[in-house]
């Protein structure tokens, strides 16, 4: 089995309770101060490196719990993560072993836009076993990573990305149709389901905090598509709605006209009917329109 490394070792002893959330584990926030209802503290898998995208609480797991750490080791793993990121960069990924389309709806989503997407399962690589697997690609179209997500929708982890150690980018990079404004959601599944149901300039931003790491190429890249307006629709909770308010004035730095579009309490992109969708997409395009 591989070793998941000391931050993983550490969370398990002091039964600190996580989620695996690309890079990072997503945890409860440790600030004794901050009553934290749903899981918004992200720590880095490498480092120990714990933020609060709710509060802005900043430490060490390891500094936390009074552990001396090797700041050698500390660094090491940064390098490798580097590295490993300049491969794949650079490159793209070969396809995988053993791969067999996904040929029926899963979770409301059509076969024609699972299909569109190139969802598919593998059954020759251990961390994929049981997933119904995406290719994510950049703007040149080279496959930099895959995301799965679990058929069983209590697996923990959830989604899994492959091979780990990679920068995920904005989901689709380039747009199919011309338009001139975006509608950013957080996870694969909420822009699924909104693509599904003809939100088709939606983008997956693969949780708020990815995007905030480097927000100035992956928002910038849309310039050259005539992109103008963003709008942000994250998930209906308080991380959700944090993670919108903080973003929207780092995206107006780069000039672009931004709206934040708050849900229910409890909702997200994820599950919104076709009738939600549309008065999304309606509302969204006039606003487009305006601003042309």
């Amino acid at each position: 089995m591989e070793y998941l490394g000391p931050v993983y070792d550490l969370l398990k002893l002091k039964e600190v309770q996580f989620i695996v959330s690309g890079n990072d584990y997503l945890a409860k926030c440790l600030n004794p101060d901050h009553e934290d209802s749903s899981p918004s503290m992200r720590i880095d898998k490498s480092t120990g490196a714990t933020h609060c995208f709710s509060c802005g609480f900043k430490t060490s797991i390891f500094k936390h719990f009074g552990i001396l750490t090797n700041p050698v080791s500390v660094k090491i793993a940064k390098l490798k993560d580097k590295l490993l990121a300049l491969k794949y960069d650079s490159d793209g990924l070969d396809p995988l072993d053993g791969t067999v389309p996904y040929t029926e709806p899963f979770r409301g989503i059509s076969t024609k836009t699972l299909r569109k997407f190139g969802a598919f399962t593998t059954y020759k690589i251990d961390e994929l076993d049981s997933r119904i697997i995406f290719p994510i690609t950049d703007i040149r179209g080279k496959v930099r990573l895959y995301v799965g997500r679990h058929v069983l929708s209590n697996a923990n982890p959830k989604y899994v990305n492959y091979p780990k150690h990679v920068k995920i980018p904005l989901f689709p990079a380039k747009l199919e149709e011309k338009n001139t404004s975006i509608v950013l959601v957080e996870g694969i599944f909420d822009f699924l389901n909104v693509y599904d149901k003809g939100l088709t300039n939606a983008v997956c931003t693969f949780g708020g905090s990815t995007l905030i790491n480097d927000i100035r190429t992956k928002i910038g890249a849309y310039k050259a598509q005539g992109i103008t307006h963003v709008f942000i629709l994250f998930d209906g909770d308080i991380a959700g709605s944090d993670g919108a308010d903080r973003l929207k004035p780092l995206i107006e730095e780069l000039e672009y006209i931004v709206e934040v579009i708050h849900l229910a309490e409890g909702q997200d992109p994820g599950v919104l009917s076709q009738e939600e969708v549309n008065s999304i997409k309606e509302y969204t395009r006039g606003k487009s329109r305006y601003i042309e």
